[in-house]
């Protein structure tokens, strides 16, 4: 019986072919913006190699897969990339395409009678290793491409609003303007600060998604004078609800920007999905540890189910999607990034009767330490 499996795949591989695209077309929706031979792409050299390893009766090792010996060329890989050049395709697709492969298979060689234990073997462990490979090229063309995009986006939008506040200030530098446009102007400026710290995280999150630190400048400072100014700017911003509890001065080495950052996208948050006019309470406190910086809002509580991809990069929890407020979902992947820069820990408190608290715990370092 060894390579009587084999022949008959390689008899019957345009037949594989052919059924395996008529359910795709039929079953996976972006396979219809695919031209035929482009839809097939690696396929056929996946079932060559499939015939290699059914003639011998071995398991494909991860060198019965190479094409030609090269290592580049893992054909789950070439499928994946393929696919990720397809804008349409989605990761769940890429796979079920092999779902349906690995039933076409089976379908056409078991026709007349079942495979035998080791040639099952043969062909399922071969399609697992074609889907995990076109699983991680697939991702990791999406991730090079959206890296792109974001990098190319953020360097084309800083020329414009640089020159944009330079006038708006400019204008604020005239004497004699009129109170009415003085005010509009201060507006403007506001706004194009804002944009360019939403340009900042997202450059500061996009690296954190690459493995990078962040590259946060830690110099002493006085936390409590820190965070009396971003509840002042919050409070201009979206009313009077702020409240600050911080009994003494936190004085340390600290990237005291990193920190505002941080804390300023919690409260945002806060404002966005907690309750309409209640206080939003930030909390700063110091010990032996370290230090503890925590925001509290009242309103629905996030489901506990939800809290691990709060901190994903361009994740949203599924509560906050079905709302009516929007978001990148990058503000607490900064804030993580910022609390892991300072070797420290963030968690999330929540519940309908204590309301939601974001915790920053913050260790000391040496120096601050020795400041403190």
């Amino acid at each position: 019986m060894i390579g009587v499996t084999s022949s008959q795949l390689k008899q019957e591989k345009e037949k594989v072919l052919c059924l395996w695209e008529e359910r795709c077309l039929k079953e996976v929706a972006s396979a219809g913006t695919v031209a035929s031979l482009a839809l097939r792409n690696s396929v056929p050299i996946y079932l060559d190699h499939l015939v290699e390893a059914l003639a011998t009766n071995k398991k494909m090792d991860v060198k019965s897969i190479f094409k030609r010996g090269k290592e580049s060329t893992r054909i789950g890989r070439l499928h994946g990339a393929d696919r990720a050049d397809n804008r349409s395709y989605e990761l769940t697709e890429v796979i079920f395409e092999y779902h349906i492969l690995r039933e076409i298979i089976f379908q056409v060689l078991e026709n007349e009678a079942p495979l035998a234990a080791v040639q099952r073997d043969i062909i399922l462990d071969s399609i697992e290793q074609a889907v995990n490979d076109a699983a991680v090229e697939f991702s990791e063309v999406h991730t090079d491409i959206q890296q792109k995009f974001v990098n190319t986006l953020t360097h084309d939008l800083k020329n414009p609003i640089t020159v944009a506040k330079m006038n708006a200030e400019m204008i604020l530098r005239q004497a004699g303007t009129p109170p009415t446009l003085f005010k509009f102007v201060d507006r403007i400026v506001g706004s194009l600060n804002r944009l360019q710290a939403m340009i900042h995280d997202l450059l500061d999150v996009s690296r954190i998604r690459n493995g990078e630190n962040l590259a946060l400048q830690f110099a002493p400072c006085d936390l409590r004078l820190v965070m009396r100014e971003v509840v002042a700017e919050m409070s201009l911003l979206h009313g009077d609800r702020f409240q600050l509890n911080c009994d003494a001065p936190v004085k340390g080495v600290w990237s005291g920007d990193g920190i505002r950052r941080a804390v300023e996208n919690l409260m945002v948050n806060a404002v966005k999905y907690g309750a309409p006019n209640s206080p939003i309470t930030l909390f700063v406190k110091q010990s032996d540890l370290g230090i503890e910086l925590k925001v509290h809002n009242e309103g629905t509580p996030i489901p506990e189910k939800d809290v691990p991809q709060l901190f994903q990069y361009f994740r949203r929890s599924k509560s906050a999607q079905e709302g009516t407020q929007t978001g990148w979902g990058l503000g607490l992947t900064l804030v993580k990034g910022v609390v892991d820069a300072h070797q420290g820990q963030v968690r999330v408190e929540s519940s309908r009767e204590r309301g939601t608290s974001f915790i920053l715990e913050i260790p000391w370092s040496e120096k601050a330490k020795a400041i403190a």
